[in-house]
């Protein structure tokens, strides 16, 4: 990742956590869905929006517990991305402890443009597991 970019990925953290804060105000979730699947993702930005060949390329996701009411402090994070048939190159992860923000950080070859990506981001905790999918052109 590249060193400017970083404080966009912390921008980006904390409009998502400002977006999650007010998400989880009281009556959020659905009870009748709440005990097979506790957590659920309620905010999810990308950087760029669109992305480029040759550039990097960050998803971020929000996780709330149904259950409990919360934001879900602690957990493991996985980055599955391919273009085709070949997979993409995760070059950061992270989760923010406290914040419920996960992250994925993917190289996006300078041919790529044109091609069609997918790329996850799954959230594995004790309280559960969620993953959000993201599908896009990359643009040249």
């Amino acid at each position: 990742m590249q060193a400017r970019s970083i404080p966009k990925l912390m921008t980006a953290a904390a409009l998502a956590g400002a977006a999650l804060v007010v998400y989880v105000a009281p009556g959020a979730g659905a009870p009748d869905r709440a005990h097979e699947y506790p957590l659920e993702v309620v905010v999810t930005k990308t950087i760029p929006h669109r992305p480029k060949a040759g550039q990097p390329f960050t998803a971020l996701i929000g996780v709330f517990n149904q259950d409990t009411q919360d934001i879900v402090h602690s957990a493991h994070v996985t980055c599955p991305a391919r273009m085709g048939h070949r997979g993409l190159r995760m070059t950061r992860k992270a989760f923010i402890p406290g914040t419920g923000i996960a992250g994925c950080t993917w190289a996006i070859p300078p041919r790529a443009g044109g091609k069609g990506m997918v790329a996850t981001v799954e959230v594995f905790s004790d309280e559960g597991t969620v993953r959000s999918r993201f599908v896009r052109v990359v643009h040249r």
